[in-house]
């Protein structure tokens, strides 16, 4: 697609600034370079007239190691005072298909190596729901952080529920690195499998050691606001396969949701619940104490009886989420 905007961005990415122009943009007010006022003025106007009608756009995505972003923010992001970033404007005109595939070819030498662009590629083509050419697109990402882009196809993968498709591409993610971005993949799958086949199979999928039992409250996150049919699947056919703790914490938002915004009165499994809380003892260790203190805080928007608030804040240790609990969900502030 070589053309007017491409064109552009070489201008903006090759655009001389002086040491003296970089120095003072770094600071407010943020004075443009001379040379890349004409390429960002007419990037940012690009950008503009992307903008859906509705809506935040694609994901967006400026750094290969960074947390994809509604192409909205980023358009908005670019247009604040500050530094301006040609290669970041690149990244949003291809989300947004102002530039191609092409185009990123003729690009990358110009692009510093933290450059999200490639990854966009990836972006798009899974937005296209083409996930051979996602694939291909994660191989093309230079040096060693190919795993994000082939994470992001795992992140669909995990979505859909393919449980298979997923376990096939592991050895490209990488899964030492960005271990808490790897925590919440595995657990998007987990829920992915519960969504599209059930809690027994998505319980299955923890048995794998690649994701392991640490995962299996996700297993039952597929209940949504059905608290009577979790509460029953929890007290029958998975009984035991919970710890206790663990138990709680599918029931209370599971409750939270079948209790509806500004409760006039309680749940009828609120009171159990309330009670199996209560129960666990907060002197065990500190992480259990902050655990229950959680779980009893959490139940706030379910509240809809005075003596059942009164309760929970008696109960409660920590004396910051005590002071919280002071009136109804249903009472003004």
């Amino acid at each position: 697609m070589a053309g007017p905007v491409l064109d552009v961005v070489v201008q903006g990415l090759t655009a001389p600034a002086t040491a003296a122009e970089r120095e003072a943009m770094a600071s407010p007010p943020y004075p443009v370079p001379a040379a890349w006022a004409a390429p960002r003025d007419r990037l940012l106007r690009e950008l503009g007239d992307r903008l859906p009608a509705t809506g935040d756009g694609p994901p967006t995505v400026t750094r290969t190691l960074g947390a994809p972003r509604p192409f909205r923010d980023v358009v908005r992001s670019l247009g604040r005072p500050g530094p301006f970033r040609f290669a970041d404007a690149a990244c949003a005109l291809l989300a947004a298909g102002a530039l191609d595939d092409s185009d990123v070819d003729e690009l990358v030498a110009l692009l510093p190596g933290t450059c999200g662009i490639r990854r966009q590629q990836v972006l798009n083509r899974l937005t296209a729901d083409d996930l051979e050419g996602a694939l291909a697109a994660a191989d093309r990402i230079p040096g060693d952080t190919g795993w994000a882009g082939h994470r992001d196809v795992a992140a669909v993968l995990a979505d859909r529920g393919d449980a298979a498709g997923f376990f096939a591409g592991w050895k490209r993610y990488a899964a030492g690195q960005h271990r808490d971005g790897m925590a919440a993949l595995k657990g998007r799958l987990v829920t992915g499998v519960a969504r599209a086949q059930g809690w027994p199979e998505a319980l299955a999928v923890t048995q794998d050691k690649r994701i392991g039992p640490g995962f299996a409250s996700d297993a039952f996150s597929a209940f949504g606001a059905d608290v009577e049919g979790l509460s029953q699947v929890l007290a029958g056919e998975a009984a035991g396969v919970l710890p206790e703790i663990d138990e709680l914490s599918v029931l209370v938002p599971a409750l939270v949701a079948a209790s509806g915004r500004d409760p006039e009165r309680d749940h009828p499994l609120l009171a159990p619940i309330l009670d199996r809380i209560v129960a666990v003892d907060p002197t065990t260790d500190k992480a259990t104490m902050r655990a229950r203190d959680h779980l009893l805080f959490s139940l706030w928007p379910a509240i809809g009886e005075h003596p059942t608030l009164d309760r929970v804040r008696k109960a409660v240790r920590t004396p910051s989420l005590r002071r919280e609990l002071t009136r109804l969900p249903r009472e003004p502030c």
